[in-house]
């Protein structure tokens, strides 16, 4: 399942990063030099091939580096590991009926990578093909993703600053490491919050 709903998101994966290249392609270099067709042709076409290779390497990096990443916790990282926490908050949920109906969730003497197996066991696989619920992973794995992608080129923007030839693209403008990080922090919110709503739109599918 979830190896389908990645590779319905790949092309906007794929889209957004090749956007941020073009955009910080089009701030360091200038307006006048990216108007020309032809440069133009050269800087999205090169931005395109940079997007592909970089979504192969997105696609090569593990799970669970990129769910450490995103809500940068080296244990008990995904959201299902604190499900008890996030439902308290959420009010679609009658938190005492699902702890009742789902002690071996819900006690808060469980520890959390026992909780994530326990949630997707009795919770998240019965309901896993609900619509609410494939909206929510669908998203969870786009931004996820997407923040993955997007660190990567912000990543290689600051390697390439640090040793690459700056006669061929001149200095890394400020405001290029500007439009990459705000992209990156924001897909990395998405994430977070796309990938809690995930956890918590299971446990109200199953209610």
């Amino acid at each position: 399942m979830e190896n389908d709903l990645k590779k319905e998101n790949s092309r906007n994966v794929f889209l957004i990063m090749a956007a941020s290249l073009v955009l910080s392609a089009f701030f360091q270099l200038g307006s006048k030099y990216v108007a020309g067709y032809i440069e133009l042709a050269v800087v999205g076409g090169g931005s395109l091939m940079f997007s592909s290779v970089l979504l192969m390497l997105v696609n090569i990096v593990p799970q669970s580096v990129k769910h450490k990443l995103v809500f940068t916790r080296l244990k008990n990282e995904l959201p299902a590991s604190r499900v008890n926490q996030l439902c308290r908050k959420d009010s679609r949920v009658e938190y005492d009926l699902v702890k009742e109906r789902w002690p071996e969730v819900f006690s808060d003497d469980i520890d959390g990578d026992a909780r994530n197996s326990r949630w997707y066991q009795q919770i998240y696989k019965p309901v896993k093909d609900t619509r609410e619920v494939l909206q929510a992973h669908r998203a969870f794995l786009l931004y996820r993703d997407t923040f993955s992608g997007l660190a990567l080129i912000f990543l290689a923007t600051i390697v390439w600053s640090l040793i690459g030839d700056s006669k061929i693209i001149g200095e890394i403008k400020p405001v290029v490491f500007f439009i990459q990080g705000a992209l990156m922090i924001l897909s990395l919110i998405a994430a977070r919050f796309s990938g809690n709503r995930f956890v918590v739109n299971a446990v109200a599918a199953a209610e």
